[in-house]
């Protein structure tokens, strides 16, 4: 294994993910948000963490940079865009550099704005398997708001090129534990999708501790985000949102469903 992925039970469900190298146990961890939790993670797994990776610059997930830094000599790393507003950053990452974890395991930082202009991922393979660390960018059945300095036709252009490019078989390991909610609003705008009520039947009888992570393909068939011409979806969207065109571009789609999700309340 490469990835540790951790669910500490943070109020906003955040996913800390330790990648590390089997050989050397030298790790990086993936916004710590619950810093205690990393390093009684770390410790108990016998690892040394030598780096913090930011994807974003929102203090919930670049906001114990300096917490990390206190006990132990770690290097932060964050994108290069949020340089002046991540602080302190000793390695700046851009779009295709890699970061060697060990020996063993090599990451590439993909540009991935959207959620914020800054916003980074980082793309590996454990066991020949590809995997995605997504940050707020993608998560399991959604995709990230843009409401605190994101821009959501730059969101579409991201998701569009994530999906070309990535393997079907790519693991997502997404910074928050949406899943369920995401699920319950993936049946409300395409309420005749199976692939979402089998998922949401699945992971509701999942027991707590049990982490339910989806691949690329699986996202193809239940994200919403990613699901743009669907006809079903689109109708239903017209029906929530009379001022859609439900022949209008996968663009158009996608913000009005964006828009739409920002204001969408669940029913009591």
């Amino acid at each position: 294994m490469a990835v540790l992925p951790l669910r500490p039970g943070t109020r906003f469900d955040h996913f800390h993910h330790i990648v590390f190298c089997p050989e050397t146990r030298e790790a990086v961890s993936v916004d710590p948000y619950d810093d205690e939790a990393v390093r009684a993670a770390v410790a108990a797994n016998g690892l040394r963490l030598t780096a913090v990776v930011n994807t974003h610059e929102h203090w919930d997930h670049a906001g114990r940079n300096a917490a990390m830094k206190a006990d132990s000599d770690v290097l932060i790393m964050a994108p290069l865009a949020a340089a002046g507003t991540i602080l302190p950053i000793d390695r700046m990452l851009c779009d295709g550099d890699e970061i060697m974890v060990g020996e063993t395991v090599r990451l590439q930082v993909l540009a991935t704005p959207g959620h914020t202009m800054a916003h980074i991922a980082l793309r590996g393979e454990e066991g020949g398997i590809p995997f995605l660390i997504s940050g707020d960018t993608l998560f399991a059945a959604g995709a990230g708001n843009c409401g605190y300095g994101g821009h959501a036709p730059t969101l579409f252009d991201t998701l569009t090129t994530l999906a070309a490019a990535l393997a079907e078989e790519t693991i997502v390991y997404p910074g928050h534990d949406y899943l369920a909610r995401n699920l319950r609003f993936a049946a409300h705008v395409e309420p005749g999708n199976d692939d979402v009520r089998a998922l949401a039947s699945e992971i509701a009888d999942l027991p707590p501790d049990r982490l339910r992570f989806t691949t690329l393909a699986e996202e193809g068939r239940i994200n919403p985000f990613l699901r743009c011409a669907s006809p079903a979806l689109r109708a239903r969207l017209a029906e929530l949102d009379p001022m859609l065109d439900p022949e209008g571009d996968d663009r158009t789609v996608f913000l009005a469903l964006r828009a739409y999700r920002d204001r969408w309340a669940e029913a009591a």
